[in-house]
C-alpha cells in the first residue's frame, strides 16, 4: 500500500452571511491543493447587529449545515480541522449556549475570534496574493481596504513595513442598519451617508495626511458588487481599475436612486441596497490617498485560516515573514507614542538573548519569544503620558490598541509585561492599579517580565553601551557577560536590584559579569 505523503485539513468559517468550507491537502504552502469547497448562505448579521440575538431557528440551520460538512470531512479523510466564528457570533448575547448547541449537535468546537485576528486572517491571504501577482510594496506604499459585514481593516504597506493600522466597527451591513429604509429611500441619503462616513473616518485621514500610495487594495464580499458595476468579471484573483474609472462609476451611480440602481444593474434589491454605502465608502477610501489604480482581490477570510494553519506549522520562511511583519506594527505603535527606539531596538536584542538561552527549557515556546520582543519594543511608551507613572500607561496604551496579528490573549501578556518590568510582580510596588493576570497567563507574565527587567536593566543609562552579551549556564546559576568600552556602574547596580524577581521565578541565581572582548 502506498503511503500516503500529504496532510487533509478543513478550514470552516462561520461568518455573518455565510458558512463556508475549504478541505485542503498538503504537504507545504506550495504543495496546496483544494479538494472540496462549500458555500451556504445564512443571515446571522442584520439579525445580531439589531438585536445582539442569533434565534433558535438559525442555530438549527448551522448545525445541519456543519453536520453536512462533517460527513464531508469523514469522507475525505480530514485529519486536522479549524472552526473559526467571527462578527455575528462574536457580538451574539447567547454566544455561550450557541456554541454549546453546536458542541453537543455536531461534535465541533468552534473558536470564536475577536475583530484584530479577523482582520490579520484576511490581510495574511491578501499579502500573500499581492505577492504572488507582483503588487509590489515598495515605497510608493499600498492602502489595503478590507470590509465585511460588520467591520473594517485599514493598514498601510510601505517599504514591506506596516506603517499604519486600525481596525474598526463599522461593515457594510453595519453601516446599512444605521438608518432606516425610510432615510435610506430619502434624496438627502446620499449626502447624509458621506457626512457619516466621513465623521468615523476622521482619525485614519489625519493619520495618512501626505503619505504615498500606488495602489488603493480592495477586499471583501462587495467587491464583487462593484466588479459587477464596472462589466468585469468576477472571481478572478486579481482585477485592477484606474482611480478615475472608478470615480466615474460613483459618480454615475450618485445619481440613480434605490429601484433605478436595481433596474439599470439588474441587481437584486438585497444586493442593490448594499451598492451605494460600498460606492460611497471606497470612493472616501481613494480620498486618503493618491492612489493610481484600485485593485479588487476576491481573498476570503478562510484562505486566511488555511495559509496561517499550513505556513505556521510547515514553512519557517513564511514564519519569519509574519514575524517582521507584525514586529513592524509594533514599531509604528512605538513611533506613535515617541518610543526611544535605539533603547527599546537594544532592550529587545538583550531579551532576546537571554530568552534564547533560557526559554525552552522554562517552557517558553516560539510564540513566546515574540511577545518578550513584543514587551520589549513598547515596554516604555507610556512615557508619552507620564514619566512617575509609565508602566501604567504603558499597560494601559497597549490594552487600548488592537495590534495587527496579536490576539486579545498576546496583547495582555505584553500589556502585562510591560506593566511588571518596572515593579515586582509579587506585589511590592503594585497599587492595585491594573487587574492581576489570569491563573493561565501568570506564569508566562512572570517569566517574559522578569526577562524583559533584566534587559532593561543592561540598558539602564539608555546609550546602549554594552556591545555583545552571551548567557551561560552553570549548576544554578546564569552569567550573563557583557562587553563594554565603556562604565557600567550603572547598569551593574540596576541589574543587581533587579536580578531577585527573576531569581525567584525561574529558581536561579543570575549574575552580570563584564568579560574581555576575546573572550
Amino acid at each position: 500500500m502506498k503511503r500516503k505523503t500529504y496532510t487533509t485539513f478543513a478550514a470552516i468559517h462561520l461568518g455573518s452571511e455565510a458558512l463556508g468550507m475549504d478541505i485542503v491537502e498538503y504537504r507545504g504552502l506550495k504543495g496546496l491543493k483544494v479538494i472540496e469547497r462549500c458555500h451556504r448562505h445564512i443571515r446571522l448579521g442584520e439579525e445580531t447587529f439589531k438585536n445582539k440575538i442569533i434565534p433558535f431557528s438559525m442555530v438549527n440551520e448551522i448545525c445541519e449545515i456543519l453536520i453536512g460538512f462533517k460527513e464531508l470531512m469523514q469522507a475525505d479523510g480530514v485529519e486536522e480541522y479549524a472552526l473559526q466564528a467571527t462578527t455575528a457570533i462574536r457580538e451574539a448575547r447567547n454566544q455561550t449556549f450557541l456554541l454549546d448547541q453546536i458542541k453537543t449537535k455536531t461534535g465541533l468546537d468552534v473558536e470564536v475570534v475577536d475583530m484584530p485576528w479577523e482582520i490579520y486572517t484576511k490581510y495574511v491571504a491578501i499579502r500573500q496574493t499581492m505577492r504572488e501577482q507582483q503588487i509590489n510594496v515598495d515605497r510608493d506604499g499600498v492602502l489595503m481596504v478590507d470590509i465585511s459585514s460588520g467591520g473594517l481593516g485599514i493598514t498601510y504597506v510601505q517599504d514591506d513595513q506596516i506603517r499604519y493600522q486600525e481596525n474598526l466597527r463599522l461593515g457594510i451591513i453595519r453601516i446599512k442598519e444605521s438608518f432606516s429604509r425610510i432615510q435610506r429611500n430619502s434624496s438627502k441619503f446620499n449626502r447624509a451617508l458621506v457626512q457619516f462616513l466621513s465623521s468615523n473616518l476622521g482619525p485614519v485621514r489625519q493619520a495618512m495626511e501626505a503619505k504615498p500610495a500606488r495602489y488603493l487594495v480592495l477586499s471583501g464580499p462587495e467587491t464583487e458588487i462593484v466588479l459587477q458595476l464596472l462589466g468585469r468579471q468576477t472571481g478572478l484573483k486579481v482585477q485592477r481599475v484606474t482611480a478615475q474609472e472608478f470615480r466615474d462609476l460613483a459618480q454615475k451611480v450618485d445619481q440613480l436612486n434605490l429601484s433605478q440602481i436595481i433596474k439599470v444593474y439588474d441587481l437584486p434589491e438585497e444586493a442593490a441596497e448594499l451598492v451605494l454605502p460600498t460606492l460611497i465608502f471606497y470612493e472616501q477610501m481613494l480620498d486618503l490617498v493618491p492612489a493610481q489604480e484600485v485593485v479588487f482581490l476576491p481573498d476570503r477570510f478562510i484562505d486566511g485560516m488555511t495559509l496561517l494553519h499550513i505556513g505556521m506549522n510547515k514553512d519557517r520562511d513564511f514564519r519569519k515573514l509574519l514575524e517582521n511583519e507584525k514586529l513592524s506594527i509594533l514599531h509604528h505603535f512605538g513611533t506613535l507614542y515617541k518610543y526611544d527606539s535605539k533603547h527599546a531596538l537594544q532592550v529587545e536584542r538583550l531579551a532576546t538573548i537571554i530568552f534564547d538561552k533560557l526559554g525552552k527549557r522554562h517552557g517558553l515556546d516560539g510564540h513566546c519569544r515574540i511577545l518578550l520582543k513584543g514587551a520589549a519594543l513598547l515596554h516604555d511608551i507610556g512615557k508619552f503620558v507620564s514619566m512617575r507613572h509609565h508602566s501604567l500607561y504603558s499597560y494601559q496604551l497597549i490594552m487600548a490598541t488592537d495590534l495587527l496579528g496579536f490576539s486579545e490573549r498576546d496583547k495582555k501578556i505584553i500589556a502585562y509585561a510591560s506593566y511588571y518590568h518596572a515593579r515586582n510582580i509579587f506585589g511590592e510596588g503594585d497599587r492595585g492599579e491594573v487587574p492581576a493576570p489570569e491563573m493561565e497567563l501568570k506564569a508566562i507574565v512572570a517569566k517574559i517580565a522578569a526577562i524583559l527587567c533584566l534587559a532593561d536593566a543592561l540598558d539602564r543609562s539608555y546609550l546602549q553601551k554594552i556591545q555583545t552579551c552571551q548567557v551561560s549556564t552553570k549548576g544554578e546559576e546564569v552569567i550573563i557577560g557583557v562587553t563594554s568600552k565603556q562604565d557600567l556602574a550603572l547598569e551593574e547596580w540596576t541589574f543587581a536590584d533587579k536580578a531577585s524577581m527573576f531569581e525567584e521565578i525561574f529558581g536561579l541565581k543570575v549574575h552580570m559579569e563584564r568579560v574581555s572582548e576575546h573572550g
